[in-house]
């Protein structure tokens, strides 16, 4: 009973989300963006398990990009005052209830990028600056970041790369995953699965694998990222969203290319996704859920895979 509720409330949200137009705005020369059809979420969901993609956050973690400041989060309010060894009241309570308070960089664990985040606004005067700059994630359309999964398997090259440096997914490894598991079409969320935040998402000191040593240090080989070239080939078969289960879209040694390449044409992707072995190539659909902030480049994200019981390999 319990399950099939917390199913009914995620087949409403989404559908109201699915209903609404792409932003409600009175801000004049802001890019417009088309609003995908609506999906029959209700039909996916009733007859699916949830595949949670989402990294934990905790001061413990290495949710933080390389050397950027870390979560910070402490206890806004306990059930009642707490005492320390002195027997002074060093954690006071309003009231009998639990709560926290965070500081935490948009760009924090399983995160959404959106066009502002590489793209400056179109009067900036900045390299690159375009009409998708004034594109930031709270007039982003939801009904874009979600969409039938297609998971490319590029586990092969995980630590294939020099130290300090990143794999590169090529346009080739595209076309040979559409030669085995059918054509990507418009619509589809396109996944790129190496098992390196699996792998490298660990505790401190342990976790410094995961971005300080291949980015800071480069003292080991960062995750596998596509080329611009291939996040462009997947804008022109109508792809808008993307995902990676590695700290980034782009390459330890320097990101700009690949963002560009397609936060320029308007799209997004989520990074530090985990647990992507569990969603089949095919027949899977991804949802994820940011949070909605004014002016926002990115935002710590919810994103789950809707995976049936009957999904096969095929199209």
């Amino acid at each position: 009973m319990f399950k099939s509720s917390i199913v009914l409330i995620v087949v409403v949200a989404i559908s109201a989300a699915c209903s609404r137009p792409p932003y409600d705005s009175q801000d004049e020369g802001l890019p417009l963006v088309a609003e995908a059809a609506g999906p029959d979420i209700e039909a996916i969901a009733g007859k699916s398990r949830i595949v949670d993609l989402t990294v934990l956050l905790s001061e413990t973690l290495p949710g933080q990009w390389a050397a950027n400041p870390p979560l910070q989060r402490w206890t806004n309010n306990w059930f009642e005052p707490g005492k320390n060894s002195y027997g002074t009241i060093s954690v006071p309570s309003d009231g009998p209830y639990y709560s926290q308070r965070y500081v935490l960089d948009e760009h924090t664990g399983t995160q959404t990028d959106f066009p502002s985040h590489f793209i400056p606004p179109p009067d900036s005067g900045l390299p690159f600056a375009g009409p998708m700059g004034a594109l930031t994630g709270d007039k982003y359309p939801l009904s874009r970041m979600m969409g039938p999964a297609a998971v490319i398997d590029v586990t092969a090259i995980r630590d294939e790369a020099e130290p300090g440096k990143s794999a590169r997914i090529t346009v080739d490894m595209i076309k040979a995953f559409e030669a085995e598991h059918g054509e990507i079409e418009a619509g589809d969320v396109v996944l790129f699965h190496s098992g390196y935040t699996d792998a490298y998402y660990k505790p401190q000191p342990e976790g410094r694998r995961l971005t300080f040593e291949p980015v800071v240090a480069k003292t080991k080989p960062g995750w596998p990222a596509p080329e611009p070239e291939a996040v462009s080939y997947l804008h022109s078969k109508g792809v808008w969203h993307l995902g990676t289960d590695g700290p980034s879209m782009g390459y330890a040694e320097g990101g700009q290319p690949t963002h560009v390449a397609g936060l320029q044409h308007g799209m997004s992707w989520e990074e530090m996704l985990i647990n992507l072995d569990e969603v089949p190539p095919r027949g899977a659909y991804y949802l994820a859920l940011p949070l909605k902030m004014a002016d926002q480049s990115g935002s710590a994200t919810r994103a789950i895979a809707f995976v049936s019981g009957d999904t096969d390999n095929g199209r």
